[in-house]
């Protein structure tokens, strides 16, 4: 064993010596060491890349399917507006057609081929002539005031048996004064 001299300068170096072969052996192993480092990060490096051009090509498909929704977007709130409508429709079918519809009976005259309201409501003088376009405009609005929210038909009451009336030029006239109602008039033929 080596012993340490007692008052030389050499008591110094020794200790030195072990140390700067242990820093020595460490260099020699150091390139194994960040060989086997140098292999790790490049794996790592590696699963990194291929993870980040994965994360790429799914990001832009995320943005390619975002661009199709927003081309569609304006179907989308199209077909919600018709869903909404089909909806609001199915309810309605619901009701019964005494409370979706006012049905109103106007007569037509055999001799004359004027038409006639009857009025039950006026027991006086039930029987009401629409002599003109103001008259039925005159019907029609009460019609809508007596019957809100339900829709308004009048329905023709021709002659039984046929007597040539009303005239082709009455009927043009009655479906121009009607036009604002559902009727059972038909457009007259010239």
């Amino acid at each position: 064993m080596i012993q340490m001299p007692k008052r030389s300068v050499t008591r110094f170096f020794i200790p030195l010596i072990d140390v700067l072969l242990l820093l020595f052996v460490i260099f020699l192993l150091m390139p194994l060491a960040n060989e086997d480092d140098l292999n790790k990060s490049k794996e790592a490096s590696q699963n990194l890349t291929e993870d980040v051009d994965a994360l790429e090509k799914e990001l832009q498909d995320m943005r390619d399917e975002l661009m199709k929704y927003r081309d569609l977007k304006d179907r989308l709130n199209e077909f919600q507006r018709i869903q909404d409508e089909l909806d609001r429709l199915k309810a309605a079918s619901k009701k019964s057609l005494q409370e979706r519809a006012a049905f109103e009976v106007i007569d037509i005259d055999g001799k004359t081929g004027a038409i006639y309201f009857y009025d039950p409501v006026q027991s006086d003088m039930p029987r009401l002539p629409l002599e003109s376009a103001g008259a039925v405009k005159t019907l029609i609005d009460r019609h809508k005031r007596e019957n809100p929210g339900r829709e308004l038909y009048y329905f023709f009451l021709y002659p039984r048996p046929e007597t040539g009336y009303p005239t082709v030029r009455q009927e043009r006239k009655y479906v121009e004064w009607f036009q604002s109602a559902a009727n059972s008039l038909k457009e007259a033929r010239p």
